[in-house]
């Protein structure tokens, strides 16, 4: 049983996109899996992109058709009945309401703030250690915040690109045209170790800083059709640096129509980048600039950067820079990136 692309609407991609990014573990990758399989991707190359049964990917493909998204998280499990029907419900509601508008001077719930507040307001007494576990009952987890570019502020806050819907339009003529059509972005890879969430025993893990921080940024494009993905390491990200990656493009795809989507950051439109568009042999190049404040969420190589740095640089402090740089060629070198679009087939000429 496969969820046809046909079956997905707009707002079911989304709403399957930010499930896919926000989710914890399994659900995560159901999500993920869904909408593989609305690309037309089959079962069997679903199961071998997660490592698992066609008949697990099955399962799931099927609960979202008959459920939705409800039908991706786990099915509640037997246990003894909580003393308190009402205390999952009391506690999942006060976690939406910020401490201060109870009078504490903290900005965040912690479980034992919570746990003594729940006994003065509501007479509920209740350990920390059984607060938290109707936290984690009702989907509340301990995890750090991240920061956010506008885009994610609350609505009225937020910064919208008035050209978004045509440039968008631009973007779906151009993979329904016959034209390559590569995703490009650059990303810095830093020696200074990335600190992502691990599991742990014992004294917390404690992660050594190099003292003198060094980087190295990745230039990258990503075929819509093939998931092909070129890259190239430099010093710093340069102008100059850019067009030498534009070259390699150049080189790679000799023949036809190239549009390079990518973000309107100074580097991708200096003036040494023009001068290079403007010579005769690179007029079957074009750029195509994402919307402003949002690029990222239109760009899927912005999930390789992900990957990457999850992979090679969280947690652990290389030897040095050339040796970190060495694991991410190395990190290219053995992995296939699925197709952003590979339903997105290229119109013959009339």
């Amino acid at each position: 049983m496969q969820v046809s692309v046909d079956s997905l609407t707009a707002a079911q991609r989304r709403s399957l996109e930010r499930l896919r990014r926000r989710a914890v573990g399994r659900v995560s990758q159901r999500a993920h899996m869904v909408l593989l399989s609305g690309r037309g991707c089959t079962v069997q190359e679903i199961a071998r992109i997660f490592d698992c049964g066609e008949e697990v990917v099955r399962q799931w493909l099927h609960r979202y058709r008959e459920r939705g998204e409800g039908g991706l998280e786990d099915a509640p499990r037997p246990g003894r009945p909580p003393k308190d029907r009402l205390a999952a419900h009391i506690i999942d509601a006060q976690m939406g309401q910020p401490p201060p508008r109870s009078g504490h001077v903290q900005t965040g719930w912690t479980a034992g703030l919570l746990a003594a507040f729940l006994a003065r307001r509501f007479r509920l007494r209740l350990s920390p250690s059984r607060v938290r576990h109707y936290l984690h009952a009702t989907g509340w987890r301990w995890a750090r915040p991240r920061l956010a570019p506008a885009t994610h502020a609350p609505p009225g806050q937020r910064k919208v690109d008035p050209a978004a819907a045509l440039k968008l339009g631009l973007l779906a003529r151009a993979l329904a045209s016959a034209a390559t059509v590569l995703y490009l972005d650059e990303c810095e890879l830093q020696l200074l170790p990335v600190v992502r969430a691990m599991w742990m025993k014992g004294p917390r893990v404690r992660v050594p800083t190099p003292g003198t921080n060094a980087r190295r940024a990745i230039f990258g494009a990503l075929d819509a059709r093939t998931g092909a993905l070129h890259h190239a390491v430099r010093p710093k990200k340069l102008a100059v640096h850019f067009v030498a990656f534009l070259e390699h493009l150049a080189a790679a795809y000799p023949t036809g129509e190239v549009v390079l989507v990518l973000d309107n950051v100074s580097t991708h439109d200096a003036k040494v980048v023009r001068r290079w568009l403007a010579q005769p042999e690179h007029a079957r190049i074009r750029l195509l600039w994402l919307p402003k404040y949002s690029a990222h969420e239109h760009n899927p190589i912005e999930r390789v950067w992900g990957l990457l740095k999850d992979a090679v640089a969280a947690n652990r402090l290389a030897g040095s820079i050339d040796a970190l740089a060495g694991e991410a060629e190395r990190f290219f070198a053995t992995r296939q990136f699925v197709a952003p679009c590979p339903l997105a087939a290229p119109a013959t000429a009339a």
